[in-house]
């Protein structure tokens, strides 16, 4: 199983390259966690999604401070923005399923772990008249992924008893000083309304089966961003799309993991303080 990672943002709330923000005690960057653990959890090798001109630079912190035991193929996205475009930029580096994950977020080892071994393990389940493994969605409580009192977006997964995804909705969230959550969909003229805090939310980790890659064409040559929502089409929104038609299923696998991300400089005195306590997120510091 490989693993994309998504590094071709922007980062244009952060003010800089956040891709590469110090945040280890010894200068590491978040994504350099995720390549430990897509090391040591044993994920076949590392697919980077970059833009063209960062790919220089992305390279060179790549050489000298991931494992050199991680094959590692860096890919410059299309001229297309959107995480959708993002990873099916991809395609012709996998060579079957595969894991997403964002290269300015903090995942944890054992939701790859868990991704390696469910993936591995899954069972066919029928779609139709055709025998398919479902994607998986690693959702964390919604409470171990907010840090601040700075309202946030989270996409919270309705799931049915089996665990099946229903759809993910975008909220705005915030966390009030008792450490309580207010929430409502983002967009909507609803109040604010008490969450609690362990509602099931999507970080953009995933397991896909290859399949997505047709779908993630297609959503991305049916899009209009003159008519959308957004000016660039998102992963979740195509997932979520497919699901709610009943054209793709999804499997969400809870865990109980701390997943902290940089957003704003602001944030970064958190993390830091996050990552010092490796007891906290079960992660020591990658080898250099």
């Amino acid at each position: 199983m490989q693993l994309v990672l998504l590094a071709a943002g922007h980062g244009r709330r952060f003010g800089g390259l956040k891709q590469l923000a110090p945040v280890g005690p010894k200068g590491e960057a978040l994504m350099d966690y995720t390549a430990q653990c897509a090391a040591a959890c044993g994920f076949a090798g590392v697919v980077v999604i970059v833009r063209e001109e960062i790919c220089d630079e992305i390279a060179t912190h790549i050489r000298r401070r991931w494992p050199r035991s991680l094959p590692v193929e860096l890919v410059a996205q299309a001229p297309v923005p959107g995480t959708a475009q993002a990873v099916l930029s991809a395609r012709p580096a996998i060579e079957g399923a595969f894991a997403v994950a964002n290269a300015d977020d903090l995942y944890g080892n054992e939701p790859f772990a868990t991704l390696v071994s469910r993936v591995a393990m899954a069972s066919p389940e029928t779609n139709g008249n055709r025998p398919e493994r479902p994607h998986i969605l690693v959702g964390y409580q919604l409470n171990r992924t907010v840090l601040t009192p700075s309202p946030v977006t989270r996409g919270v997964c309705e799931v049915d008893d089996s665990g099946a995804l229903r759809q993910i909705v975008e909220h705005t969230v915030q966390r009030l000083e008792d450490g309580s959550f207010l929430g409502k969909p983002a967009g909507s003229d609803l109040a604010m309304r008490p969450l609690t805090g362990r509602e099931r939310v999507s970080m953009n980790l995933w397991g896909f089966e290859v399949r997505i890659f047709d779908l993630l064409a297609e959503a991305i040559a049916s899009f209009d961003p003159a008519h959308a929502v957004r000016p660039e089409l998102v992963l979740p929104d195509v997932v979520n799309a497919l699901v709610v038609a009943g054209r793709d299923c999804v499997q969400v696998v809870g865990t109980s993991a701390r997943c902290i991300g940089v957003t704003h400089q602001e944030d970064m005195a958190l993390v830091r303080n996050q990552i010092s306590r490796a007891e906290e997120i079960s992660l020591s510091s990658p080898a250099t």
